[in-house]
């Protein structure tokens, strides 16, 4: 199995905060179609997200889960379907080894999946996410459209491309399959 490793918010749709209506769900650009392309070289998709929300209260899991049937709705409209949402519910001061950057919530998906950290992809917009990844061996993909200044942060042995966009994600993964 081939997978790709997707953090959520300011990834794969925009991030106004603490999303609680599914109603607010917008794909970023570039995402379906990337996806898509993807998926045709035989991609599996899983999220792996920190949902502090749920901790601070601003969010109930029930809201939550509406807010991925959204998101897996709007990305079904392109045959693209997410295989499983990973989810740290806690909140910061909480110590806990699955909230990014701690790798927990990967080391769960290889505990479930069989299947070898060379055929995955972490991508994610904060360099925590491409953090996270890097004790199970996966290769990560900054997309560089935060305000975090890699020069500023432990940029982590894992981290293969720094992309503009999720186009320019998908293209880095789409070349390392043409050899």
């Amino acid at each position: 199995m081939k997978a790709i490793l997707l953090d959520r918010d300011n990834t794969l749709n925009e991030d106004p905060g603490y999303i609680n209506d599914p109603g607010l769900v917008v794909l970023k650009p570039g995402v379906l179609e990337g996806m898509s392309k993807l998926k045709q070289a035989g991609y599996q998709f899983f999220v792996m997200t920190n949902q502090s929300g749920v901790a601070r209260g601003r969010i109930t899991t029930v809201q939550l889960e509406a807010v991925h049937a959204r998101l897996s709705a709007l990305l079904a409209g392109a045959g693209v379907r997410i295989e499983k949402f990973y989810v740290c519910p806690h909140g910061d001061p909480i110590v806990c080894e699955c909230r990014k950057p701690m790798p927990g919530l990967f080391m769960q998906f290889f505990r479930e999946y069989q299947c070898r950290p060379d055929d995955c992809f972490a991508v994610g917009d904060k360099i925590r996410d491409i953090a996270a990844a890097e004790p199970a061996g996966v290769q990560g993909i900054w997309i560089d459209s935060s305000t975090e200044a890699l020069e500023s942060l432990e940029v982590p042995k894992n981290l293969v491309h720094r992309a503009g966009d999720f186009q320019d994600a998908v293209n880095y993964i789409l070349s390392k399959e043409r050899g």
